[in-house]
């Protein structure tokens, strides 16, 4: 019994002379952290470092638990921790031998917080042997982290330019009259038409006129010359039929001729291969081969003709159909006023139609005003763009459950809409959810702005740099600052600063910094926190800037 019980006793103090041996001598442990300044890309702080081991310090039988931490006021993050395990040990990442030491290479990455910007990387390890522990270190391995990736401007195209409101908008009717083979004048029957009452429908409604235009054609049949001049006289005819038609209307224009655009086809070969592709006539694909092989317009009706089979189908269902001239009016929408459509929507919005409603949303200021005409256009004409809207504003105020409710009723009602995606991939991207926004984004087809943002934001720089190739903008140069290119200059000095400091041009990191500074006094404090200005600590220029 005793030969056990000292047995046991020399193993406990063997076990924690041996840990108080990896204690003693743990500063002969080296950790090189690579880059050695923690940076965050896209919302995350990556951490990579390699430990070395002397000979003869790892203890055969002893494990170690390695935790990298960083600490910062109020708090602290931890990453994972690794095990690494001497050569007689069992349940470790990494083996260390005693005889010839060794390393191990560790990563790993978190979400980053506002609150790591000024901060330490502690690595801290628990060594154990049998059911003995020891504590070694802590050892800073790295001080703060580069968060210049998060300085984004987050300037996004929200997607509510949805009203379909015109300035101008242009109404259009047209009407077609047919003629007999080889004629240019206008049948009575034809005048009678439907399409030609409609004509003079509108007509009668005397909107101011836009333009008036006529085009004449002709069936591809017989000789080309002939045709053209059958063309010609229809055009004629129909242009004196359409001026007496609206002067008797009292339409607007109608003896202006330079409102009227004329145009005389002559041989409708374009008509005809429509016609005949939407027909039911056998070998129509050989009569297009025809069409569209031959350049000789009369050898090509020749071999046509020859399709003795087919031809009168042609003839009969196509060719008249060809014969034609077509009066087409163009006029002016009357249109309310900004001011009148900004005083009907605040005090009887019913009289307004639903692209006037949420024009006149954008014709104010203020918010309160602007989701009443919102609410409006949804009470109705039950239309979830109200809702998508409202939502907008509330991404601008940064109420985002807000938004995400409106969005959620603009659904509800329009189901699956882009601007309704896009705006909820913004969202996604402002609270960090890089995967979920990119998603939605190619879901809504978002445009290139947003996308170069979140680009930024995901780490992809030299993507969103392309995108901002020949442009100036802060987002411009941060991409490029991001992507290693540091010559371009904005109109924000903070960030124009970090560019000198990262091409080592002192001078000019004192100039912008001092332009800054001068500019929002604020950013001493920031400046003096920031690693991107850690070379210039002991500058006296920079002391005295941030002091």
């Amino acid at each position: 019994m005793k030969s056990t019980f000292y047995f046991l006793l020399a193993s406990i103090v063997l076990s924690a002379c041996g840990l108080e041996q990896m204690a003693k001598k743990y500063d002969s442990t080296s950790f090189t952290t690579v880059p050695p300044t923690l940076e965050t890309h896209a919302g995350k702080v990556a951490l990579s470092f390699e430990a070395s081991f002397q000979p003869k310090y790892f203890i055969k039988k002893a494990t170690v638990d390695f935790t990298p931490v960083l600490v910062y006021e109020g708090g602290e993050t931890a990453f994972k921790t690794i095990t690494v395990q001497g050569e007689q040990a069992t349940g470790g990442e990494a083996t260390i031998f005693n005889s010839t030491g060794g390393n191990f290479n560790y990563s790993d990455n978190i979400k980053y917080t506002e609150e790591m910007f000024n901060s330490n990387l502690e690595l801290r390890a628990v060594a154990r042997l049998k059911d003995k522990e020891k504590i070694l270190g802590p050892v800073n391995i790295a001080q703060g982290v580069i968060a210049t990736s998060t300085r984004v401007d987050e300037n996004y195209e929200l997607a509510n330019k949805n009203d379909g409101y015109e300035y101008e908008t242009i109404l259009e009717k047209t009407a077609t009259i047919y003629f007999l083979v080889n004629q240019s004048n206008i049948r009575t029957t034809e005048k009678s038409d439907d399409d030609i009452k409609e004509l003079k429908d509108f007509a009668k409604n005397r909107y101011k006129t836009h333009s008036i235009e006529i085009i004449s054609y002709a069936s591809p049949e017989g000789k080309v010359n002939l045709n053209d001049n059958v063309s010609e006289r229809r055009m004629k005819s129909t242009v004196n039929y359409t001026k007496q038609l609206l002067r008797s209307l009292k339409f607007d224009g109608a003896r202006k001729n330079d409102l009227y655009t004329l145009t005389s086809v002559g041989e409708d070969w374009m008509g005809f291969e429509n016609l005949v592709g939407a027909s039911n006539i056998k070998d129509k694909g050989r009569i297009n081969r025809i069409v569209n092989n031959i350049e000789d317009v009369e050898v090509r009706e020749q071999r046509i003709r020859d399709l003795a089979e087919v031809y009168d189908a042609i003839e009969d269902d196509i060719l008249p159909q060809l014969r034609k001239a077509t009066i087409i009016i163009r006029s002016f929408e009357p249109k309310r006023t900004d001011e009148e459509i900004a005083s009907l929507a605040t005090t009887n919005p019913e009289e307004l139609n639903l692209k006037e409603l949420l024009h006149a949303a954008k014709l104010f200021s203020d918010n309160e005003t602007i989701i009443n005409i919102y609410t409006k256009a949804v009470e109705l004409h039950n239309d979830w763009r109200g809702y998508n809207n409202i939502a907008c504003l509330y991404i601008n105020e940064g109420d985002l459950t807000s938004a995400v409710s409106h969005l959620d009723k603009a659904e509800e009602i329009g189901g699956t809409q882009s601007d309704i995606l896009i705006n909820r991939g913004i969202i996604a991207a402002i609270k960090g959810e890089l995967d979920r926004a990119q998603k939605l984004f190619n879901e809504g087809a978002t445009s290139e702005k947003n996308q170069a943002i979140l680009d930024i934001k995901q780490g992809e720089y030299a993507k969103a740099a392309r995108f901002y190739k020949g442009n100036n903008s802060y987002n411009a140069v941060l991409a490029n600052i991001l992507n290693g290119n540091y010559d371009l200059r904005c109109e924000d000095n903070y960030i124009n600063a970090i560019a000198a400091a990262r091409e080592g041009n002192n001078n000019e990191v004192i100039k912008y910094l001092k332009q800054a500074i001068d500019s929002d006094s604020s950013l001493k404090n920031e400046a003096a926190n920031d690693l991107e200005f850690v070379n210039l600590r002991e500058n006296e220029e920079f002391k005295n800037l941030i002091n």
